[in-house]
């Protein structure tokens, strides 16, 4: 054959191919049709997986007993299972395959383990509740479950009730096309005994069986392995539900937690961590009182008599904009201690995206103390407008002299805001957050320079989209700390030309104890740095201008003992979001957490005092 024959041949033979596969296509059953057919062929291969482990585990306990009965053994002529498969389908080998999801709705088998009934009549109990309650430690044990059904009334109450197995009856059949397995506790079950309360037992509850003895009197499953697989065991008592109240309490512990504390205070009990999860949900409602979680607070804050302001949105007048409050024990602080205040805010804390703000003063010890808290829904002007009015009408409510000093992080709105409130008060700039801000702009815009070894012209890139990393953030922690200056003499030592010595000669001119050696430092870092243009161009446009409310040559004159930064106001919000578990808290929740957070921080201030013999 030659060259082109072959080729010839080998293209029939690739059409024929391709014939034979678009044929198989056309006669392909639809999708659903397909997926119908793979659905009946697991359920018949799965069914005769579990007949067949039926007879196997029959036939071991019958050899079992055999071999106990007598040395002889005689092995049982049993009969192969006989399943009918789709085609291409083939029965198991040797090979021991699980069973997955089987129905709980199977036939009687050899295997079923007798479970015992309870003891019938039984003692008489005085109420359903008591006998009920009898009747499902017993079945506890024994691994099923009991529910109520079918009350009769007699005379003007129930005196009958019908107990079934949780088991009871047949699961309802799926309406789908099969696709999705469903999974029911029903497993045909008939077991049901009688509660009754008769008059020739003084009207005591006690129990008898059902005449139909055949059906009734058996359960058609086997004992389950564990009691948490039974709803009706895992029920919320009084007592459990009083524990949990309790332990909820305790601000930001979680449901796991409460399962423990649970488990050992009820060493009986078989919750798991959903059943905590719906038990905290449903304390929580209880606690609104069937109100939403905004007029429940309202309401709160209207039976303790806390101070508030409040501001709902003019289309909508049941949705709340703005809220600023603060509490009894911050008004007596507040009033102790009025002269400096900061403002700073924190996110994630509340299911409504409103950036929650906190308003801290400073003690004479040096300690930070709450003020006032706020939420706004926008960080425009607006909204700050709202929460410094709120603010200051809290001072005038109650008579606290406006602050001298007000400590803010570098935002025109809120700085706009604040000096239409606080006309008085000098405005102090947060140095950690210039410090920040200086050293990631100077990171993003240091032109590195570079030289074409072929052209041997220069050229310059930086990053714009640079972010500070462990050494950017330990170097701004460092130039928020004064130590000993550094003079002119050992400048050309020290300073290398990168974007971290721009922060260092940056700190220079923020610590400058006289305005002339703040124009020194301010020339020593352009004469540095002159080929950063873009740098230096940031700093003078943007802090230079309100040199007055950051450098220490003028803040020193101000009465703000010493304070020059507002971490501790971010660190109050930081304790503050730790006694939420999560950022999807209601208003409610979030209000009970610094409440929370109050009480813990004046036990520990108490418990301090105590060690060290200062307490009254």
């Amino acid at each position: 054959m030659t060259i082109r024959e072959r080729q010839h041949t080998g293209q029939q033979s690739r059409d024929e191919c391709i014939t034979r596969a678009v044929t198989r296509m056309m006669i392909l059953p639809t999708a659903l049709g397909l997926a119908r057919q793979l659905v009946k062929t697991d359920r018949h291969l799965a069914s005769a997986l579990a007949l067949a482990h039926e007879r196997d585990l029959a036939w071991a306990e019958q050899r079992r007993q055999t071999q106990e009965g007598s040395a002889t053994f005689s092995q049982p002529v049993t009969s192969p299972v006989q399943v009918s498969l789709l085609p291409n389908v083939s029965a198991p080998g040797e090979e021991q395959c699980e069973q997955h999801d089987l129905s709980d709705a199977s036939s009687r088998s050899n295997t079923v383990e007798t479970i015992p009934n309870p003891p019938i009549p039984g003692d008489p109990a005085p109420s359903v509740d008591a006998l009920f309650a009898r009747v499902n430690s017993f079945a506890k044990t024994r691994g099923f479950g009991v529910i109520k059904a079918h009350g009769m009334i007699r005379p003007g109450q129930r005196s009958r009730y019908v107990l079934q197995c949780d088991r009871y009856g047949a699961p309802r059949p799926g309406r789908g096309a099969g696709l999705r397995k469903r999974k029911s506790r029903k497993s045909g079950c008939l077991w049901k005994i009688i509660a009754e309360a008769l008059p020739e037992n003084g009207f005591q509850w006690t129990l008898r069986h059902f005449p139909d003895a055949e059906h009734h009197h058996h359960h058609n499953h086997n004992p389950s392995t564990d009691a948490a697989a039974h709803p009706v065991h895992r029920r919320l008592t009084s007592p459990v539900k009083a524990t949990i109240q309790s332990s909820s309490r305790r601000v930001g512990i979680r449901a796991r937690h409460i399962g423990g504390i649970v488990r050992d205070h009820f060493p009986d009990s078989v919750y798991t961590k959903r059943d905590i999860y719906n038990a905290r949900a449903r304390i929580s409602r209880e606690n609104l009182g069937g109100y939403s979680s905004t007029a429940a607070l309202i309401k709160l804050f209207d039976d303790k008599e806390i101070p508030y302001v409040a501001e709902w949105a003019k289309d909508e007048p049941d949705r709340l904009v703005g809220l600023v409050w603060t509490f009894p024990y911050c008004i007596r602080m507040w009033r102790r201690f009025p002269e400096v205040v900061s403002f700073d805010n924190t996110y994630n804390t509340n299911r409504f995206k409103l950036p929650l703000f906190q308003v801290t003063g400073q003690t004479c010890l040096g300690t930070i103390f709450n003020a006032a808290f706020g939420l706004i829904d926008n960080e425009r002007l607006e909204g700050f407008q709202f929460l410094t009015n709120g603010v200051r009408t809290l001072l005038d409510r109650y008579s606290i002299r406006t602050p001298d000093v007000v400590i803010t992080d570098f935002d025109n709105q809120m700085k706009k805001a604040l000096g239409v409130e606080f006309q008085d008060a000098q405005q102090q700039l947060c140095t950690h957050h210039i410090n920040s801000n200086v050293i990631l702009l100077s990171k993003r815009k240091w032109v590195y320079t570079t030289r074409d070894s072929s052209t041997g012209e220069e050229s310059s890139s930086d990053e714009p989209d640079s972010a500070l990393n462990q050494r950017d953030r330990q170097a701004v922690q460092a130039s928020g700390r004064q130590e000993e200056p550094i003079t002119h003499d050992n400048l050309s030592r020290l300073i290398t030309h990168d974007y971290h010595e721009v922060l260092m000669l940056w700190r220079l001119v923020v610590f400058a104890e006289t305005e002339e050696d703040l124009e020194k430092a301010w020339e020593c870092l352009c004469t540095q740095f002159g080929d950063q243009r873009a740098i230096l161009a940031y700093l003078y446009g943007t802090y230079v201008p309100v040199r007055a409310q950051w450098a220490r040559c003028f803040i020193r004159k101000y009465r703000n003992f010493g304070i020059r930064v507002t971490s501790g106001t971010e660190a109050s919000n930081n304790n503050i979001r730790s006694y939420l578990l999560n950022g999807m808290s209601h208003l409610y929740r979030l209000v009970e957490a610094i409440q929370g957070r109050g009480v813990n921080s004046a036990r520990t201030r108490w418990a301090r005092l105590r060690v060290s013999g200062r307490a009254p």
